[in-house]
This record gives C-alpha cells, sequence and structure tokens, in this order.
C-alpha cells in the first residue's frame, strides 16, 4: 500500500510540468549518448522517489544502468571504470589520465559502451576527478557512440565543466512548488474547492518553495486550517525543517492570504446585492451618483434600520460581510469558523 509520503513524492516528480520534465530531459540526453551533471540543491524532495523515477524513465533506453556510490570507490575514476567496465586491457599502457579515457573510448565489445554509469554522493574533489574523466573520454569519443555517465552532485559548480549541466534549480520554479501545493490539498484535504485553495496559498506563503515542508503542512490539513501558527510551529519544533519566519512574519502572511481570496468574495456580495436592490439604493438619501458606488458600509447604514426593506437571509448576509471586510480592513485575521461560513456560501463543492 502506497503510504502518503510516497504519494506526495509522485505528484511532485510525476504529475508536476517541472519536475517531470527536468527527469525526463536527463533520460533523453542520457539515452541520446551524451553523459550529465545533475546539479541537485542540498536538500532534494522525495530524492529516493526522484532517483526511482528517473531510473524508469532510463530503462526505457538501451543502456544497462549501473548504479555507483562514490563513498565505495578507493580508485580513480578512470582506473575504476576501465577495471569494472572493460574486460579486454591487452596492449593498454598506462602512460597518463588521458590515456585511460582515449583508450576506453576506442575500445569495442566492452561493457562500458552499452552502460549508464550513475555516480552518486561523490564529495567535491570526486567531482572535479569524474567531470575531468567525463569530459576527456567524451572528446575521445569524437561523436561515437559509447558508454555515458549520471553524476549527481549537491555542491555549486563555478566552473567550466565539460560535460552538459541540468540544474534542478533553473528548471524548477517557484511556480511548481506553488502548483505542488494545489495538487496536494486538492487530493489531501477535505473541505471546498475555496478552502482547498486558501490551504495551497497559505502553505505556499509559509513555506515558500520547500514542498516536503509544503506537504507536511497539507498532510495536517484539519489541524492547519483552524490553528496554522500552533500547528506550523509543532513542525518546526519536530526537527525536520527550519523557518526564518518570526510569529509577526506567520500572522502577516495569513492575513495576506486571507485578503487575497476574500475581499474579491467580498466585493461580489456587494455587487450582487447592489444589483438585487438597486431601487431602493436609489430612493436613499446616501445615493449620490451611481448604486454600484455605494461601500459595503454605507450599505450596512442604509439598511440596518430598515431591514423590512431586503429579505432576512440578506440583511444577515449584509451584516456578516460588513464584519469580515471590516476585520480585514483593519489588518486583524478571521477565525476558522468565519473562513469556513464565507467559503461554503461561494463554493461550487
Amino acid at each position: 500500500m502506497i503510504n502518503r509520503e510516497e504519494l506526495f513524492g509522485k505528484i511532485w516528480w510525476e504529475d508536476l510540468n517541472g519536475p517531470r520534465r527536468f527527469l525526463l530531459e536527463t533520460a533523453e540526453n542520457l539515452s541520446g549518448g551524451k553523459s550529465i551533471v545533475l546539479a541537485l540543491p542540498k536538500s532534494v524532495p522525495w530524492l529516493n522517489i526522484m532517483r526511482d523515477v528517473l531510473e524508469k524513465l532510463l530503462r526505457k533506453g538501451t543502456q544497462t544502468i549501473k548504479v555507483v556510490y562514490a563513498e565505495n570507490i578507493s580508485a580513480e575514476p578512470q582506473e575504476f571504470v576501465l577495471k569494472n567496465f572493460c574486460a579486454n586491457k591487452d596492449g593498454f599502457r598506462p602512460y597518463s589520465k588521458k590515456a585511460y579515457a582515449k583508450f576506453l573510448a576506442e575500445s569495442t565489445g566492452i561493457a562500458l559502451n552499452d552502460s549508464c554509469i550513475w555516480i552518486r554522493n561523490a564529495t567535491p574533489a570526486q567531482i572535479d576527478s569524474w567531470i575531468a574523466f567525463i569530459a576527456d573520454y567524451q572528446n575521445f569519443l569524437d561523436g561515437k557512440r559509447g558508454g555515458v555517465f549520471l553524476l549527481e552532485t549537491n555542491y555549486p559548480l563555478n566552473f567550466k565543466t565539460g560535460v552538459e549541466i541540468l540544474s534542478y534549480n533553473e528548471k524548477i520554479s517557484g511556480y511548481d512548488s506553488f502548483a505542488f501545493n494545489i495538487f496536494a490539498a486538492a487530493d489531501f484535504a477535505n473541505e471546498n474547492h475555496l478552502m482547498k485553495q486558501y490551504l495551497a496559498e497559505l502553505v505556499s506563503a509559509l513555506t515558500e518553495g520547500d514542498v516536503e515542508f509544503g506537504a507536511e503542512c497539507i498532510g495536517r490539513s484539519d489541524d492547519f486550517l483552524k490553528n496554522p501558527e500552533e500547528v506550523f510551529g509543532d513542525i518546526l519544533w519536530e526537527g525536520k525543517f527550519t523557518s526564518g519566519k518570526s510569529t509577526d512574519d506567520i500572522e502577516q502572511a495569513i492575513w495576506m492570504t486571507q485578503l487575497k481570496l476574500i475581499f474579491p468574495l467580498v466585493e461580489t456580495f456587494r455587487r450582487n446585492f447592489i444589483r438585487q436592490y438597486e431601487d431602493q439604493i436609489k430612493n436613499a438619501s446616501l445615493y449620490i451618483s451611481a448604486p454600484e458606488e455605494v461601500e459595503i458600509g454605507q450599505l450596512y447604514g442604509l439598511f440596518n434600520q430598515r431591514r423590512w426593506l431586503i429579505n432576512e437571509n440578506d440583511a444577515d448576509d449584509l451584516e456578516f460581510y460588513r464584519e469580515v471586510r471590516n476585520k480585514l480592513a483593519h489588518l486583524r485575521t478571521l477565525p476558522f469558523d468565519e473562513l469556513k461560513k464565507i467559503f461554503e456560501k461561494n463554493s461550487r463543492h
């Protein structure tokens, strides 16, 4: 049975365009005969799932995939490749490092030629050595088909490598993180569509692109929606994630998210109300030039003492929307029960 963590990881790496395209481009380059340096951030969301998805994509090609953990390699890259992927070493004389690359590039009938060697967890020193060897090997191939290398690195590359680099940070944007939160909220929250949108927007504002942190918040959606400050703090206290946000920053994020989603709903109510009671508004002393200019506070002032002029439910809604508008306008946030009420009034479910 797939657990929640795996489901979140599959949404990120299989359903989202940016992450999915990042892995597809990697697989297409390798299947096309190019070696790749995969430049990853220090913390890769659901790294094991990323590797599983990429491996499945690579298996659609013709190469044999060989995963190598760099910490298990004591030899230099060229020596390791020669020993493990070239059975026929007759006539080879290792007069230089480049000689290895030349010999391997010119050899036929060896395992290397049909292999994709995937190097993981290399140190900065190993990365330099591997990149230098891969670049030499590609140069000696001179366009011929040979083996390919996939080098994972979490370290910055501040030099020209001679090997094609695919960068996570360049290929995957903040929009992908937001899209993930929308997808995850849609799948895992039990609320109406507006509350799910609010959950995704608020999580995005608080976690700022950390999709695993966002997934943790969304995974606790019921509690998070009722008390986002407390649940956000609880998750931080557990120690897996960090945030530089102060209490004021968190409150500001909640208020901004509510303002963004709720003010348009208040405005929609105001316009519909004016349209329905246009004649009464035109006859009122507060009418100046056009009914559509009357603010919700003025409408409340007009009909609060004349509730018999409008439907009872409309009168209650007018009072409710006025209170919502005033709270947000005065930098106060709405409690969960009021959020739920306004979203239910406007949701298509």
